[in-house]
């Protein structure tokens, strides 16, 4: 039975390095932020930072619910499925694929280390539940390409399980439509979540690569979630509160432009880059300039990063001269 334990707590007994949080993921949870608070028909910034702070925490919850699915595989292919039946043979199934799903010496590690167990102990989805969505991926494992680099070999070997375990991991998260699709069901930020969760298990599986398990190191969801959240919160409320302020200095860099024309994610996109050129001394502007661009590229159109470019380019220049943007610290006075 799956316990409720505190993963942050836990880790933190640790020193580590490994982290499932970065600025720019943080900045994609305020622009969700913003866009909530101005779709809701009641502006409520306690309740923008309430949505804010449960959807960087739940990047945790979304790492432990992958995590934990393979564990869940295994034990419901070695516990429901007798690969000699055939009605539950796949097609191209070779004798070892059921060897790999029913034992993997790599997971037997991070399940019994001192270090990681406790993390297959938490709370999370679960996936027992959906016996014919965990059958599904059965198949699809056996019938994918990737599987047949394991056709004929040793399952006990550790190095094996290990390169199995990792390349199930990328496929489940990369590749697999079906996982992903269960997963968008789960949580609406997977999109956003996915890369920084496979790269955090990644390094956590590249750190157990050993079998005596004496490198395992444990992900943490930020270097510092306090300073995290303090950023986020700031950049959330002074973003909303100067809406209309900003707004305004836009609309008068774009005279060809009706204001309701312009795409509304590029609209907050370029809201969110002035509340940092200006309140956020510490951050250098080339830095909020290159991440707000990367996000217009992402989830906006394709031409809106030029767009959003040219009229940033322009506000930074005039702002610069009327002494609104002011950096302070090593490297970021100009």
């Amino acid at each position: 039975m799956k316990s409720n334990v505190n993963m942050l707590t836990f880790a933190t007994r640790f020193k580590k390095e490994l982290l499932m949080l970065n600025r720019r993921l943080i900045r994609v949870k305020v622009l969700q932020a913003v866009y909530a608070y101005h779709q809701s028909e009641v502006k409520d910034i306690r309740s923008a930072k309430s949505f804010l702070r449960k959807s960087i925490n739940g990047i945790e919850d979304t790492f432990i619910n992958i995590l934990q699915f393979p564990y869940d595989l295994f034990h419901f292919v070695k516990t429901n499925y007798n690969p000699a039946d055939k009605h539950l043979k796949v097609k191209n199934e070779s004798g070892s694929l059921f060897s790999y799903l029913s034992e993997n010496k790599c997971l037997d590690l991070l399940t019994g280390h001192p270090k990681t167990k406790e993390i297959f102990t938490i709370s999370s989805y679960n996936w027992n539940k959906d016996s014919d969505f965990l059958f599904t991926i059965y198949k699809q494992i056996g019938e994918s390409d990737w599987i047949k680099q394991f056709e004929n070999t040793d399952s006990s070997d550790y190095s094996r399980s290990y390169e199995f375990l990792t390349t199930l991991y990328k496929y489940l998260i990369e590749t697999s439509e079906d996982f992903n699709t269960k997963m968008e069901e789960i949580s609406i930020h997977w999109q956003d979540e996915k890369i920084p969760v496979l790269k955090s298990i990644e390094k956590l599986l590249k750190s157990c690569s050993e079998e005596d398990g004496s490198n395992i190191s444990v992900p943490l969801i930020s270097k510092d979630l306090d300073d995290d959240m303090d950023y986020s919160e700031k950049l959330l409320e002074i973003t909303t509160k100067n809406h209309d302020k900003f707004e305004d200095l836009i609309a008068k860099r774009t005279p060809e432009w009706d204001s309701e024309r312009i795409a509304r994610i590029d609209l907050f996109i370029m809201i969110m880059a002035l509340a940092e050129f200006m309140e956020f001394p510490n951050i250098p502007v080339k830095v909020t300039l290159n991440e707000y661009l990367e996000l217009a590229k992402i989830y906006s159109t394709p031409q809106s990063s030029k767009f959003i470019n040219g009229i940033l380019d322009k506000l930074l220049n005039e702002l610069k001269k009327e002494g609104k943007v002011i950096k302070q610290g090593r490297g970021l006075v100009e």
